[in-house]
């Protein structure tokens, strides 16, 4: 099995409810970048080395505070989730994202044929070196399933809210190169109805994160999925908090994907993981007791200028 390289998880402090949260971003080893084709070891590789817990790396986290440093045996998608199957309606708008220069590995979706939408943690100010993959399992990824992006903008709210408690913008937006996307792909549609959304309303997650988070950790960049409930409809203005405490979840490697509602057989994509529980106690690990995702409709005139500004060149 595939082994992660040591991740910082970041924490800060939520003073009123005395929880940890963490942004869930990883970093993939080497050992599972050469399970993948020679043309993905050569893009990947180029800017993996042993300076691994450099303050780029902890830059590309997202935050300033304390880090937390696993351990090199540790290794990374959803938690008790089920692997997604090729040309599976998950599948079909969620993406991984890898940037070369940090080594950080997230999630995203497809919202239209040249935009990802993913965390603002995720993305780096000016990276050219950020990777958008089509495909089941990074160790499948090739150039043809692979794209490079061309300009990726955060919220500008991000920077001065992402230590608050409630409503961080912690929401960006990836153009990737060519107007072309692998067969079987599609733009995930908008879930408009957040008034529907209530506590114990069911959402389907997917990521490329932890499969397992306590003892044996299983499931290195593959995408996963689950099912689980939301615990709090109203985190704040722009948020959701789901419940993970059934033991399943999003975790480390699943920042910026999805969590779509399913209505009429059809996925809408409704929000995009932010951050998570990150204190563990004997009896319960890490990314067992919660997740807190930014509502994608309350982003909705952000996403249409920003995607304006993106394109604009088009």
């Amino acid at each position: 099995m595939s082994k992660i390289w040591p991740f910082l998880l970041v924490n800060f402090w939520a003073k009123d409810n005395k929880r940890h949260s963490v942004d869930f971003c990883t970093f993939p080893s080497e050992n599972l970048v050469k399970q993948g084709s020679k043309t993905a070891r050569c893009m990947m590789l180029k800017k993996l080395s042993l300076t691994l817990l450099s303050v780029t790396m902890l830059a590309a986290c997202g935050q300033q505070n304390t880090a937390e440093i696993l351990s090199e045996d540790s290794q990374s998608a959803v938690i008790g989730g089920e692997k997604v199957e090729v040309g599976s309606r998950i599948m079909r708008s969620t993406v991984g994202l890898y940037d070369e220069g940090s080594g950080t590995l997230c999630t995203g979706t497809l919202i239209s044929k040249e935009l990802v939408l993913t965390a603002a943690h995720c993305v780096t100010p000016g990276s050219t070196h950020q990777l958008v993959f089509f495909t089941d399992d990074i160790k499948n990824m090739n150039a043809y399933n692979s794209r490079y992006a061309i300009k990726s903008l955060r919220h500008e709210d991000y920077e001065r809210n992402r230590g608050r408690k409630y409503d961080t913008a912690d929401i960006a937006l990836v153009r990737i190169r060519g107007e072309y996307i692998p067969v079987g792909y599609a733009p995930a549609p908008i879930f408009a109805d957040f008034q529907s959304l209530k506590k114990g309303s069911e959402v389907v997650v997917a990521g490329y994160g932890l499969s397992w988070a306590w003892g044996v950790k299983k499931g290195s960049g593959t995408l996963r999925t689950t099912k689980l409930k939301v615990g709090n409809a109203r985190h704040g203005q722009n948020e959701i908090l789901i419940d993970q405490s059934v033991k399943k979840g999003v975790c480390s490697g699943d920042s910026g994907g999805p969590a779509y509602i399913e209505k009429n057989g059809d996925l809408y994509l409704m929000g995009v993981t932010s951050r998570g529980d990150s204190l563990a106690t004997p009896l319960t690990p890490k990314c067992f007791q919660f997740s807190i995702y930014s509502r994608v409709d309350a982003y909705l005139p952000w996403i249409k200028k920003t995607s304006a500004l993106l394109l604009k060149d088009r």
